[in-house]
């Protein structure tokens, strides 16, 4: 019973990698999506994202699951998670418990590698954002406030204060 039950676990593991890597992909891809800006693909990547998001979330519900039944038929009973450490305290084989280990570390290079590009994306995200504001705020800029070089001597408001060259001298 216990070989299946640590069967399982290692194979919800494998699941969670194989999801998180199929997200780093997505997240890679969407950068140049960002970068091209094209908005249509941007959001059929989000919804990816989305859908492998509540899947990871379903596969980690359903590991904590199987570790904690796990850890009760070796008389460990906890109403919170069981952690990675916890768990590995009670696998006595060596290949799953190897396995086990394998495992937790391909999904901490994936999760931290998907943190890196996620944070380089928002980045990108930002700084479109900001582009765009500033080309409005030069499309939108009033012509008077404009940083174009205007002569002084033709400019009408400067003769309107009755300092135009056609002032006559008394």
């Amino acid at each position: 019973m216990n070989d299946m039950e640590i069967a399982n676990i290692i194979s919800l593991l494998e699941q969670m990698v194989d999801a998180h890597e199929e997200l780093l992909a997505t997240a890679l891809s969407k950068k140049q999506t960002i970068i091209a800006g094209e908005l249509n693909e941007l959001t059929k990547f989000m919804m990816t994202e989305n859908r492998l998001i509540k899947r990871i979330a379903q596969l980690e519900t359903d590991r904590g699951m199987e570790s904690t039944r796990f850890m009760a038929t070796k008389g460990v009973y906890s109403r919170v998670p069981v952690t990675q450490k916890q768990l590995l305290s009670v696998v006595f084989d060596v290949e799953e418990r190897m396995k086990l280990q394998q495992l937790h570390e391909q999904l901490g290079k994936v999760v931290n590698e998907l943190s890196r590009v996620n944070e380089a994306n928002q980045l990108l995200i930002k700084q479109s954002i900001e582009f765009v504001q500033f080309s409005l705020d030069v499309i939108l800029m009033p012509e008077d406030e404009s940083y174009t070089y205007k002569n002084p001597m033709t400019d009408s408001r400067y003769d309107s204060l009755g300092y135009g060259r056609h002032q006559s001298r008394k």
